[in-house]
């Protein structure tokens, strides 16, 4: 539940922050963050009850990370020109390997310290970051060469994208995409004890659905800079299938190489869905009142958390394995060319 409200203050958050940037900078959303960061953690480290738990880090730090999100990620693509897929595809493979990281280093923290002065220190820690972040994020001169070239074309308010085909058909595959990730990173670890991973090397061949999922948007970053969007799209989808087919030859065959590379394959799926998404909604619908836009592409997160985890659970329950899951998904994978084909790559 914890997890659920998060993702969901999370994209309320991005929402909000695309909003607050048409009239406010870049800087006063993150030092909002801050504080929220500040505030949350800190009275997560003095909750007596779950409901304590569900509004100090799920509503309070998942809205800050809502925020910081968006304006991060609409603001520092803007200085560089010709390569903001590059670098949007940087920046979400930092979150995505932030989180892995951090994970590892709470851990230890917690084993050695307590968890009250674990999310103690977090509440400082993050508050002094997103602090010096504040004066460091911002925008680039809205009179350069660079901006004015990308308002040549036409530049689409959120009203006017949600009326065109080509966002739906992005939105469905980036929802389709999603719900197939998050259906193997909730169940990775048990996933891989099915197909016979030993507990020693567990840690390990799980860990390559994060790996995958880091590098996954980098490299579909670049793509999106360098091939149209519907091939990117289209590749992600071919990515996904071929790692089911290594995953379920491993759980037949006990060949645990083929796991950990259907594993490394679904995490970088997983990796283009917000990458992709995020880069061709600002060549597709214009710089100008992208971050409006973007924060209506992360609500696909909403979706997806449910979707994705039920399917890998039910079918697990229902038929004790995942093999079913792996069949499901894939079928999934193939249903996510339908919206590609229907999405059109250039403006008219």
């Amino acid at each position: 539940v914890t997890f659920s409200v998060s993702i969901i203050t999370f994209c309320i958050g991005s929402v909000t922050s695309g909003a607050i940037l048409k009239k406010r900078p870049p800087s006063n959303i993150i030092l909002l963050s801050a504080i929220l960061f500040l505030i949350g953690f800190y009275s997560a480290s003095r909750i007596t009850s779950i409901w304590g738990l569900y509004i100090s880090y799920g509503v309070l730090c998942g809205f800050g990370v809502g925020l910081s999100y968006n304006a991060i990620l609409s603001t520092v693509p803007k200085w560089y020109s010709g390569s903001s897929g590059f670098v949007t595809g940087t920046l979400l493979m930092g979150m995505g390997l932030g989180g892995l990281i951090l994970g590892a280093i709470v851990k230890r923290l917690m084993d050695t310290l307590t968890w009250i002065l674990t999310f103690k220190l977090l509440s400082v820690v993050f508050f002094a970051v997103f602090l010096l972040l504040s004066f460091q994020i911002k925008n680039p001169e809205e009179k350069s060469e660079a901006i004015t070239k990308q308002y040549d074309t036409k530049q689409y308010t959120l009203p006017e994208m949600l009326r065109t085909k080509d966002f739906w058909m992005i939105f469905t595959w980036s929802t389709i995409a999603s719900s197939i990730g998050l259906g193997i990173v909730s169940s990775v670890s048990y996933m891989a004890i099915e197909a016979g991973v030993t507990e020693i090397m567990l840690p390990l061949v799980a860990g390559m659905a994060s790996i995958g999922n880091g590098v996954g948007r980098l490299a579909f970053g670049t793509m999106a800079d360098r091939i149209n969007g519907k091939k990117a799209m289209n590749i992600s989808n071919i990515v996904f299938i071929v790692g089911f087919l290594l995953s379920i030859f491993a759980n037949k065959l006990g060949i645990i190489i083929f796991l950990a590379l259907g594993f490394i394959l679904g995490g970088m799926g997983y990796g283009s869905a917000p990458t992709l998404a995020a880069a061709i909604a600002k060549i597709r619908f214009g710089e100008k009142y992208y971050p409006q836009n973007l924060s209506v592409m992360v609500i696909v997160l909403i979706p997806a958390s449910l979707i994705g985890p039920v399917i890998s659970s039910n079918a697990y329950e229902r038929f004790g394995s995942y093999m079913t899951a792996y069949y499901i998904m894939m079928g999934m994978a193939l249903l996510a060319f339908l919206p590609v084909v229907l999405y059109r790559e250039k403006q008219t």
